[in-house]
């Protein structure tokens, strides 16, 4: 299997570190199925609880239970209420990751949620079929809020992914699948306790949970099987592969399907990047869906045995319903330099994020090429940064001046910008007008300040 190096020796002497003698404490457990909600009035209740991994309990914070949440799902053109209340005692929002939504719904730091109160965003879903998420994203505390648990998937479909002949029977032969490294103590309990190099490098773990389980098993019959997957750690590059190194085909990233799907046996994935993938199973056996960390361990997440009963077989599909983003060469060009400047100092264009601050302000209906920058700050401090943006679903141009893979051909809302790079990106701000965000989706990078803000005008 493949490695993937970025990080420094120092980094890595702190994972290790993190990871020595935890791995043999836990027992596994069944991959939990997060349950489905939807379509008009939804409640969601922020709340705290208790995760229990064997050896140890957790403090965590959860949507309608302990840890994680129900995942969503509606169809383009519902329109969708929610009542969102918080348990937690103290402040939070939430966000609705990759999903096309009026800027006062939108979740950012501008709508927080206080103890006590019920906060009620309501608008029609106006993209088509994708994978998205929500999660909190409270000014300096994203990173400990999704820590701690509070997630989960928000899938939508419309006529034409309804009409695919592909698996689509949630949680028979459609699976969300929610990775998370997070870092256990030797008594088996995880808390958010960041020191400075987790904030330079990012909170990483020592342990694998795939919704909300260590070591999760799974049981299928021999067919095919759809994997919704979401990275949904603080900061934390994966490599996903199969333990036999078997080929799987990409149907989707981000924001939707690819125009032709992609045959490959691993997939990098930076934090807050999606991907679903369909994978045939056919005959009795026991594999595993594996997560290696960039320059860390390699996980089994979830461990798959296939039984001898015969479930449904599909094709799979070769091209898909997808017109990305052209870029114009008469668009309006931006350029935003992902920086850090020593102790915490993370910054965009030499600014730090600030709420009272409008970076920049851009028409509705305009279009726009992007290219972001990882300047990093010299060879010992080189690390990756993932560039995500509110509201928009984008198509990658170029990284360093050459086309992309075809893995980066469909509709993208983050993508992973490693040292030295430049990316470019087409957008187009459509229907809706108000404040959004782009920042680094390495949430302690966030946290510290990687992240502005941009109005979009009504003209």
């Amino acid at each position: 299997m493949k490695k993937i190096y970025y990080i420094n020796i120092f980094f890595l002497i702190i994972n290790i570190a993190a990871a020595s003698g935890s791995d043999d404490i836990f027992t596994s457990g069944k991959l939990s199925v997060p349950p489905l909600i939807g379509k008009s009035e939804l409640y969601l209740a922020m709340q705290k609880g208790t995760l229990s991994l064997s050896a140890g309990n957790s403090r965590t914070m959860g949507f309608n239970g302990n840890y994680l949440g129900p995942t969503i799902q509606v169809s383009k053109g519902d329109y969708v209420k929610f009542n969102i209340e918080n348990k937690l005692g103290e402040e939070s929002t939430v966000h609705w990751h990759g999903l096309h939504v009026p800027a006062e719904f939108d979740g950012g730091p501008h709508q927080v949620i206080r103890p006590g109160e019920i906060w009620k965003p309501e608008f029609v879903i106006n993209q088509n079929a994708a994978t998205l998420w929500y999660h909190p994203h409270l000014m300096g505390k994203t990173a400990e809020h999704v820590y701690k648990g509070l997630a989960g998937m928000f899938i939508i479909e419309d006529d034409y992914s309804k009409s695919l002949k592909i698996p689509q029977r949630y949680g028979i032969n459609d699976f969300p699948v929610i990775l998370q490294d997070r870092r256990l103590d030797r008594n088996g309990a995880f808390e958010y306790l960041p020191r400075m190099p987790d904030i330079m490098h990012g909170y990483t773990g020592n342990i694998m949970l795939a919704n909300g389980a260590y070591k999760s098993s799974l049981e299928l019959g021999r067919g095919t099987y759809r994997f919704r997957l979401l990275n949904g750690s603080n900061s934390s590059l994966f490599r996903i592969s199969f333990s036999d190194s078997r080929m799987f085909t990409v149907i989707a990233s981000d924001g939707g399907f690819l125009p032709e799907s992609v045959k490959t046996d691993s997939l990098v994935m930076s934090p807050g990047e999606r991907y679903e993938i369909l994978i045939d199973f056919m005959e009795k056996e026991e594999i595993s869906l594996v997560t290696e960390i960039a320059g860390g361990d390699i996980h089994e997440a979830v461990k798959i045995k296939i039984n001898g009963t015969e479930n449904e077989y599909f094709t799979h599909p070769e091209t898909f319903k997808y017109q990305p983003v052209v870029p114009d060469s008469g668009q309006v060009r931006r350029t935003f330099r992902m920086e850090n400047r020593g102790m915490g100092n993370f910054m965009i264009n030499g600014k730090k994020m600030s709420l009272k601050r409008i970076d920049f302000s851009l028409k509705k209906n305009s279009s726009e090429i992007w290219t972001i920058e990882n300047a990093g700050m010299g060879m010992m401090m080189n690390i990756p940064h993932s560039f995500h943006v509110h509201d928009v679903q984008f198509s990658v141009i170029s990284i360093n001046g050459r086309k992309p893979g075809p893995l980066y051909s469909g509709p993208k809302d983050t993508v992973l910008v490693m040292p030295g790079d430049r990316v470019e990106i087409a957008l187009k701000f459509q229907d809706y007008t108000g404040i959004y965000m782009y920042h680094c989706h390495f949430l302690e990078h966030e946290d510290e300040g990687m992240m502005g803000q941009f109005e979009v005008l009504e003209r």
